[in-house]
């Protein structure tokens, strides 16, 4: 998978989470006070359902805009944002981007901080038992639809379905007892890295 193609996935995810909070914290999502932590699992899959990649790793939310997302494996990539720049450090290629990070940038993270009202705007919402979906009432958006649907206790799956007919599959596995670190959400040093404003 090509280093813009794990980026997109990664702020889309990130825009996501961020944005959702509010419209599942009642009925479904977990993420009933300000933070969340967890594993998650990966899959990305063509039109014809063909896999494309895989991935596992960790990630922490803090609302309102700040995330941290890292994957484990196969390779190592590490998406940071505190919510006004997000980082990015390819552990395997020795690269570090730093890029602005705005309320504009739209990905499934930033969905799941926003509250419902905003949501409405932008959003068909669909509540299914034990599911929500939201399909963009404009184009323009990232994605075609994301639903969020409870799987287990404290385990959920996240489908995201993008302009290119691809199907993100994300199972998130929540320890709701934990917290994200005090430097979750800081940027580690990057001695070799390229800037993108």
């Amino acid at each position: 998978m090509s280093f813009s193609r794990v980026r997109l996935v990664a702020a889309i995810f990130g825009v996501w989470l961020s944005h959702m909070s509010t419209v599942l914290a009642s009925e479904l999502w977990p993420l009933t006070n300000d933070t969340l932590v967890g594993q998650f699992e990966q899959t990305i899959s063509d039109e014809n359902g063909e896999s494309l990649y895989a991935s596992y790793g960790h990630f922490a939310l803090a609302k309102p805009r700040q995330f941290r997302w890292e994957v484990e494996g196969p390779g190592r990539q590490l998406f940071i944002s505190d919510g006004n720049t997000l980082w990015q450090l390819d552990f395997d290629l020795d690269t570090t981007t730093k890029q602005s990070w705005s309320a504009d940038n739209d990905s499934p993270l930033e969905l799941l901080m926003a509250d419902e009202a905003s949501l409405a705007q932008r959003f068909r919402i669909v509540r299914e038992q034990g599911s929500v979906t939201l399909s963009p009432l404009a184009e323009g958006e990232n994605f075609q639809a994301v639903t969020l649907q409870d799987l287990n206790v404290d385990q959920y799956e996240m489908i995201i379905v993008d302009n290119l007919q691809q199907r993100i599959r994300v199972v998130l596995t929540v320890e709701p007892s934990e917290v994200p670190g005090e430097d979750a959400f800081t940027a580690p040093s990057f001695d070799n890295g390229s800037d993108r404003e």
